[in-house]
């Protein structure tokens, strides 16, 4: 019989320090989800467009507090390659992205206005 209560002992303490672990567990991920989840709103960046240049390179076009930032990309580094300055275009870009939330951004730099866009991020 001792061996009977020893087990039924070590059973009910393990399940006692389960149920503590699954009890801190479940206030660290609730407390730790409110600080760094975002808060629901308007994105702080946004992603205007971009376009592949080979195997992990990219060319990305993304807002950033009103500002229309040009970067490169690749597997580990993300490089400035320019600021669009022109008011007109930074609206126009913000609202095109806005009008499409919901499908994926068009690509801002299309062959007629190429050019433009380039020029402005330099």
């Amino acid at each position: 019989m001792e061996i009977w209560e020893s087990v039924v002992r070590m059973v009910s303490a393990l399940g006692v320090v389960l149920a503590l672990i699954l009890g801190l567990l479940a206030v660290v991920k609730s407390r730790v989800g409110q600080r760094f989840l975002p808060v629901a709103g308007a994105p702080l960046v946004k992603i205007l467009g971009s376009g592949s240049l080979g195997s992990r390179k990219h060319v990305m076009v993304v807002a950033v507090a009103g500002e229309v930032l040009i970067l490169g990309t690749t597997a580990t580094d993300v490089v400035p390659l320019g600021k669009v300055t022109d008011p007109e275009q930074v609206k126009r870009l913000l609202v095109d992205v806005s009008s499409t939330s919901s499908t994926p951004p068009p690509n801002p730099v299309r062959s007629e206005n190429r050019e433009e866009t380039l020029d402005a991020g330099r």
